[in-house]
């Protein structure tokens, strides 16, 4: 399984071989070497990366964690897989989806606004953590499809834009 994730600020394509309990993970094209990251019912966690390995702790702010271990600290982020296909297509996604079930807390755009790609068009709660939905695109807002209050489930439609030739 191919994936994107964002570690230090600094976009990175990883490869995640195996099963549960002997996953290996290639990062940029590199061999895969055996990795784990293991928290046990007293939610102490270990950290393993080929032959290294240490205590680590971790803590989630939004969809970054923060894993401290090595002396270090570092800051992790597994891009969602529908919002990674929007950008590999050169973000021409028509849609903002939901990464998390949750409730809205606040829509920054009305229907038929131009926005630009990133621009922050909805703020959500899901756990007591907000999350900032960006657009997907440059383009014009067709439907908000929730307001303020409203629930919605994982990988719900937040936002919808108007088709590219229409903007």
């Amino acid at each position: 399984m191919g994936r994107r994730i964002v570690l230090q600020g600094k976009d990175h394509e990883v490869e995640i071989l195996g099963k549960p309990g002997a996953w290996k993970v290639g990062i940029d094209g590199q061999a895969p070497f055996p990795a784990s990251l293991d928290q046990d019912e007293t939610r102490k966690a270990r950290v393993r990366f080929g032959k290294e390995e240490a205590a680590c702790h971790l803590a989630a702010e939004g969809e970054t964690i923060h894993i401290r271990a090595f002396g270090r600290t570092f800051s992790l982020q597994v891009l969602d897989p529908v919002e990674q296909a929007a950008q590999e297509r050169g973000g021409r996604a028509d849609t903002a989806r939901a990464p998390m079930p949750g409730v809205v807390v606040e829509v920054k755009v009305a229907e038929g606004e131009p926005v630009k790609q990133g621009q922050p068009v909805m703020t959500i709660e899901s756990m007591k953590i907000l999350t900032v939905i960006a657009a997907p695109r440059d383009g014009r807002v067709a439907q908000v499809h929730f307001g303020p209050g409203a629930s919605f489930d994982k990988n719900a439609t937040l936002i919808t834009l108007a088709p590219a030739e229409e903007t």
